[in-house]
């Protein structure tokens, strides 16, 4: 059991992993018929990615190319989006399906996924889905002053992707169920204070041998290293429907890694603070309030617009800016968990299943 070294990776370039669910006409998760049809949609493409299955059944994963910028993203993503569509598979992009029924996840088989359902058990109650974003670090000094701005920004891109108000019929009162789900799995918890690779190492290195875990990939923190691919690996972010959203936050994820690997913070949170921190947005959304990386409380607003004119100024000399647009019309406007509940406020459930459908379909 011990950790990769570092391989080289691209100069901040990054790629995508999107998680959709596979539903009926109703908007219903498949269940075990989704065995098939994954089957039948799982395809490599050297000119637009990869789709291949879940360890939940009725899901997919899209693997975008790994890219120069957000745009890039954006049409490798929906190239693959359109081939599920040709095929005649309908898909839902929502952090955790609203209405699935607690204990009925359908789960598929594999040497890996049997060894994580041994461990978790029941807590494998009802299907997630993620939109993980991997932007390249070309060594190991560089991926860790990376990790270090990306993890003290980690609630804020949960709170900017959060949208799953809804789990088994009722309302959470949470902006993210999936968050909560998530918590409750052994290893999958905020990104520690890690300042050099070798804190990483052994850190990792500890929870493998406690854990008895075959490799490094059974550490599942909100941000993680990844050695073979030369990445770090975003994971904190609730599937989104709109592929804008997708682009903003792909671009956001380079901007920070860019900005804090040259210009590192002057501190750090410490694990606890970043936890409350997490929970805070996990329950309010961008109304929260969080502690800054100066110690002051502040509204979650006011950081996000901060960084975001950061991570501007770092992309717009090199033309990868652009995506960033729709993060500044979401502080603008309406977020995701205030529509769907105004949406089951006058549609009810049912509605809100079609109008995923629909708007996941047309991006």
């Amino acid at each position: 059991m011990t950790v990769p070294d570092h391989r080289p990776g691209g100069d901040f370039t990054v790629g995508v992993e999107e998680e959709l669910m596979l539903v009926d006409d109703e908007g219903v998760l498949l269940g075990r018929a989704a065995v098939d049809v994954v089957d039948r949609l799982r395809a490599s493409d050297p000119a637009a990615g990869i789709v291949t299955g879940e360890i939940y059944a009725d899901q997919v994963e899209l693997n975008s190319l790994v890219c120069a910028g957000a745009e890039d993203v954006l049409r490798s993503v929906r190239v693959l989006r359109g081939r599920l569509c040709a095929a005649g598979a309908r898909t839902m992009a929502v952090g955790v399906h609203p209405t699935a029924a607690l204990g009925t996840a359908v789960l598929t088989t594999s040497p890996r996924y049997d060894a994580i359902l041994e461990e978790y058990a029941g807590l494998l109650r009802t299907p997630t889905a993620a939109l993980q974003v991997h932007v390249g670090v070309p060594d190991a000094t560089t991926a860790m002053l990376a990790y270090r701005g990306l993890r003290a920004r980690m609630p804020l891109l949960r709170a900017l992707a959060a949208a799953s108000p809804f789990w088994h019929g009722v309302d959470s009162g949470l902006a993210s169920t999936r968050s909560a789900i998530l918590r409750s799995y052994p290893r999958t918890t905020v990104p520690p204070l890690l300042r050099s690779w070798e804190e990483y190492v052994a850190r990792t290195t500890a929870l493998m041998r406690a854990a008895e875990a075959s490799d490094h990939t059974f550490v599942w923190w909100d941000l993680r290293p990844r050695p073979l691919l030369g990445t770090l690996e975003v994971r904190v972010m609730d599937a989104q429907w709109s592929l804008s959203r997708v682009g903003g936050l792909t671009a956001l994820v380079q901007g920070i890694a860019r900005r804090t690997a040259t210009c590192p913070d002057r501190g750090d949170l410490s694990d606890d603070v970043l936890a409350v921190n997490d929970h805070q947005v996990a329950r309010h959304g961008l109304e929260a309030r969080v502690a800054d990386l100066d110690g002051v409380v502040r509204p979650l607003r006011e950081v996000a617009a901060r960084v975001l004119a950061e991570v501007r100024a770092e992309l717009a000399p090199d033309g990868l800016d652009a995506p960033l647009d729709d993060l500044d019309e979401l502080l603008a406007g309406q977020t995701e968990p205030e529509r769907q509940r105004r949406l089951v406020a006058s549609d009810g459930l049912p509605g809100l299943l079609a109008d995923l459908v629909g708007r996941t379909a047309r991006g």
